[in-house]
């Protein structure tokens, strides 16, 4: 069986139409603030990009990965996020980690995982090929994590530890549960796997299974060797501790730097940084889709502090306040994630109209200021007035007021870390060339002439831009990136989706994978895509059009219960 043949499943429709709106091009120019007139965001109609997102919290090896309506792959590096529509490949003599909140994902050689649905309702994936490692620290109340294989559906009904081996034709399917309970759906099969139990279902055509004493491979064993669970700081209060865990990367901050609690801001988080260190200045830009600007940040622990909470000067010490939402009761508060929280400098007003972003200020540079405690962020991608609120709310008071009241007013000097900014050319930003080598502070008396860009892109990206898949260098009309200037990067073939038409549709079982461990053909040197309108994923209709590709009503967002058909899949090519 070809390859090229692997099965994908993918987001729903509704989904691929997100990430085609939330990266339409932006304007090339503006002015430093918006007039007063105009709205300072899209109107609240517009789809809002993902909340929840997890992160490559480790990679080795060569490791790709592209979106949805992609049919090539991109280099991925450590800290870059993971949200719905991405699948992700771990190369020969590679392996991938991605975490979502507490628990995480690892990708065994020669794995593809693809990301159909990434949100507060959990998880749910697919695994084509390879073998893959869950451990699943919670799960809050109408949480579930679900992984589609060749061989059937694997439900992960608990927390727990879990191996998925997916075989071939000539290997079993193997689902090993270490502690936990899965449940496993296919045609003809129905299993429930206990803890220290695994799962065998062979077959091509028609499928069979059953239940014995649990296996262990080579990769299941040594990443049980690696696991590690951080302890909770004893300093920091229960609340807090459960809420940052919510955050990829949250559980970093337990065993590095350390915690205080301070008068002002309550439990706050110090990191480990040399006297100097300013936040925003060690790591590089990504545009990523639906976001944009993206900050990816060079430590280990430099995900959370740099995509939830704000920053904030402690006698000559940075530190980082998470902006906890108190709860009782049952209730979970679930932060919101944001690309980067910082404001962008663009011109003061005066400036000519029309002057580019990038080049307002002096020399062609770029600079931005990292938000401090209770400053709002302001997203420069399209957002509802509801996603402002949410991602506001843990710390900005009166957040149904300050939107429309402040936007039109704020000015550098209201900003707490306004000390702190830092500006670069513009192409280290376009370039995703690293901030620190080539940033120098903002004198006062030019920060003075400068003013929030408020609303939009700070400026267009490039094709060569780290996270500008072929996708989005369409959408944006980019000039195509000089020939050899794009690092090309090994993945299987991909072929376009196909999707199952209203609830009642069954999809066809896709085939399973030839032979165990053979290397797929990697897109560039696959069969060529069927061509598609720019701005619109493979399998996806133009609005309005009727018939495959066109979800039923109701189907947005939910979860699937067990028997139910997954209304986001279907024949597969």
């Amino acid at each position: 069986m070809n390859n090229s043949r692997f099965f994908r499943l993918t987001a729903s429709v509704a989904t691929l139409a997100l990430l085609a709106n939330a990266v339409a091009p932006v304007s090339a120019v503006a002015q430093g603030a918006p007039p007063p007139a105009a709205p300072a965001q899209p109107p609240q109609t517009q789809g809002d990009p993902p909340a929840r997102v997890g992160r490559i919290s480790a990679a080795t090896g060569t490791v790709s990965f592209r979106t949805a309506d992609d049919t090539q792959w991109s280099p991925a590096s450590v800290n870059y996020p993971v949200s719905t529509g991405n699948a992700f490949w771990a190369d020969t003599n590679s392996t991938a980690r991605l975490e979502i909140g507490s628990s995480h994902v690892v990708l065994a050689p020669l794995t593809e995982l693809d990301v159909n649905l990434l949100d507060f309702s959990g998880l749910q994936a697919t695994v084509p090929q390879g073998e893959t490692y869950v451990h699943l620290i919670s799960l809050a109340p109408n949480e579930t994590w679900t992984v589609e294989t060749p061989r059937g559906t694997v439900r992960l009904t608990q927390a727990g530890r879990y191996g998925i081996q997916i075989g071939s034709t000539e290997a079993p399917t193997l689902v090993t549960v270490l502690d936990g309970s899965a449940q496993i759906e296919a045609p003809n099969v129905s299993l429930t796997v206990g803890a220290n139990e695994t799962a065998t279902i062979e077959g091509t055509d028609t499928f069979n299974g059953r239940v014995g004493p649990a296996v262990r491979d080579p990769f299941l064993t040594q990443q049980l060797a690696a696991e590690q669970p951080p302890p909770p700081p004893a300093s920091v209060p229960s609340g807090i501790v459960t809420q940052v865990a919510q955050m990829p990367g949250g559980t970093d901050l337990y065993t590095t730097g350390s915690w205080a609690q301070t008068p002002s801001y309550g439990q706050v988080w110090y990191p480990p940084v040399q006297q100097g260190w300013v936040p925003y200045r060690e790591g590089h830009w990504a545009y990523v889709a639906p976001w944009g600007w993206t900050w990816v940040d060079n430590a280990p622990w430099g995900f959370a502090p740099f995509h939830y909470g704000r920053w904030v000067e402690i006698n000559n010490r940075w530190a980082w306040t998470p902006g906890v939402v108190p709860v009782t009761g049952p209730a979970v508060y679930t932060p919101v994630y944001a690309p980067a929280l910082v404001t962008f400098l663009g011109a003061a007003a005066g400036v000519a109209a029309g002057a580019a972003v990038g080049a307002a200020l002096a020399g062609g540079s770029i600079g931005w200021i990292p938000l401090g405690p209770r400053e709002p962020f302001h997203p420069w991608y399209p957002a509802s007035r509801g996603y402002f609120q949410r991602i506001n709310v843990s710390h900005v008071t009166n957040i149904n007021n300050i939107r429309n009241t402040t936007i039109n007013n704020v000015t550098i000097n209201t900003f707490t870390n306004r000390g702190a900014a830092t500006m670069v050319p513009a192409s280290v930003m376009t370039g995703s060339r690293p901030v620190q080598a080539a940033f120098h502070p903002v004198p006062q008396q030019q920060l003075a002439r400068l003013h929030p860009i408020v609303g939009q892109s700070p400026l267009r990206p490039v094709a060569t831009t780290s996270g500008v898949t072929p996708a989005v260098a369409r959408r944006l009309a980019l000039r195509p990136a000089a020939p050899g200037s794009v690092r090309q990067v090994p993945g299987p073939a991909v072929q376009p989706h196909g999707f199952a038409v209203g609830p009642n549709a069954h999809p066809q079982r896709p085939p399973v994978p030839a032979a165990s461990g053979a290397r797929p053909v990697p897109a560039a040197a696959g069969a060529a895509a069927v061509p598609h309108p720019p701005g619109q994923a493979p399998g996806q209709q133009e609005p309005g059009q009727q018939g495959p590709g066109r979800q039923g009503p109701g189907q947005e967002g939910s979860a699937r219960r067990p028997g139910e058909t997954n209304p986001r899949t279907g024949p597969e090519q």
